[in-house]
């Protein structure tokens, strides 16, 4: 395998995906700092899918080339359990409908450890082989939705969860159902 078969490959869809990542660095153009830039410093995006540079007028961030993050080594995603027992399956927020959603489906509040590990383990790894979708850009973060598949009862099921970029090849859950 050459180089080029390790940097281009195509994801479950058929469409090219390049392998090249960047690190974005906030650099200091004195005393002030931009808030949503110093919230993107240290954190890691595939070339073609990250956020726009020059942020903003005087923006001095760079973004310089780093080595395609590995799950597990370098790479990491977090979801707080409480996303489900606390959350999901919470009598509190029957009403937003996703409770009735995952039941449903054959999920309770007994598989929220299974549904954490589960969302981990893919999430990192579809972070890492650039399978997730930008979204909103602000002084929290850069957020990011990626696709989480289960096969439950027979069915295919595929949820839209919504995720932070943090730091060093870092990514935390902010919602197991999103979109």
């Amino acid at each position: 395998m050459g180089i080029i078969d390790k940097l281009v490959t195509k994801d479950s869809n058929g469409e090219f995906i390049i392998h090249s990542w960047e690190e974005w660095k906030h650099i200091s153009g004195g005393i002030l700092h931009c808030p949503i830039c110093l919230s993107l410093h240290e954190c890691w995006f595939n070339t073609l899918k990250k956020p726009e540079s020059p942020l903003h007028e005087k923006c001095h961030c760079i973004t310089k080339h780093i080595s395609k993050p590995i799950p597990y080594v370098n790479a990491k995603a977090e979801c707080d359990i409480k996303k489900f027992t606390d959350y999901i399956f919470s009598d509190k927020y029957a009403w937003n409908g996703k409770r009735t959603l995952f039941e449903n489906l054959g999920f309770t509040k007994e598989d929220s450890y299974y549904l954490k590990e589960e969302y981990e383990k893919q999430a990192v790894i579809k972070y890492t082989e650039s399978q997730y979708k930008l979204q909103k850009l602000n002084w929290n973060g850069q957020r990011i939705n990626i696709d989480i598949e289960f096969i439950k009862n027979g069915r295919s099921i595929k949820f839209t969860s919504g995720w932070m970029v943090r730091p060093k090849g870092k990514i935390t859950n902010n919602t197991p159902l999103g979109d």
